[in-house]
């Protein structure tokens, strides 16, 4: 006997056609993290973003500071395998697809899902590889982007744990389930992890050990 799939999937099913690609990269224009390098290396260049701060004209030591970073996808995240699902997959290579046709001065973008409906552990990761010369600016543009996407989500920022940087984590509603919000930003990468089905007060600490499996830096 076949066990029946959960109702979140059907709900969810809906969204996860285009997870990213309309909830952040619409609303994050072309390429934040490439249009922001170039932005504040260059001349002041316009960067199309719909949500923006003027960076400063100095940025601070640990922003301009340079450091080797790598981000993969491991086989298993926090315990949980790779997603064999096709609808899952072709939405994350989707959204991969569409973050690296708008930042071509990146140099890895890594997309997929772990956990499955049926467990009800499903976790969404959408990294992004390259150098970040502006992380404040990058971490406050990319916060308000979502924020203002997302009805009711209010990212809080947390700790971001032994890799640096800036996170913050937030609940948002995505087809009447709930889904905790988590990105980091530093100046080798930034990321969106998302947890469905719980809130974000309970992975906070998921969340830097996830960080810690998916980016390596030196």
């Amino acid at each position: 006997m076949t066990t029946p799939e959960p109702a979140s999937r059907s709900r969810l099913l809906l969204w996860i056609g285009l997870p990213l690609v309309v909830v952040l990269l619409s609303c994050l224009g072309a390429g934040a993290g490439a249009l922001l390098a170039r932005r504040d290396a260059r001349s002041g260049e316009p960067t199309g973003l719909d949500v923006t701060t003027t960076p400063s004209s100095s940025t601070s030591p640990s922003a301009r500071s340079t450091r080797s970073v790598v981000i993969r996808l491991p086989k298993t995240l926090l315990g949980r395998a790779k997603t064999t699902d096709k609808t899952l997959l072709d939405s994350a290579e989707k959204a991969a697809a569409t973050q690296r046709a708008a930042e071509a001065t990146t140099s890895q973008v890594l997309a997929t899902y772990y956990g499955t409906f049926a467990k009800k552990n499903l976790v969404f990761v959408l990294a992004v590889q390259g150098d970040v010369v502006d992380p404040d600016h990058l971490f406050a543009t990319v916060t308000a982007a979502l924020e203002s996407q997302r009805k009711g989500l209010k990212l809080v920022e947390i700790a971001p744990g032994p890799l640096g940087g800036r996170a913050a984590c937030g609940d948002s509603t995505v087809s009447g389930g709930t889904v905790a919000e988590c990105v980091w930003v530093d100046s080798g990468s930034y990321a969106f992890v998302e947890f469905f089905g719980v809130k974000a007060t309970t992975v906070k600490d998921q969340f830097a050990l996830a960080r810690g499996q998916l980016e390596t830096a030196n």
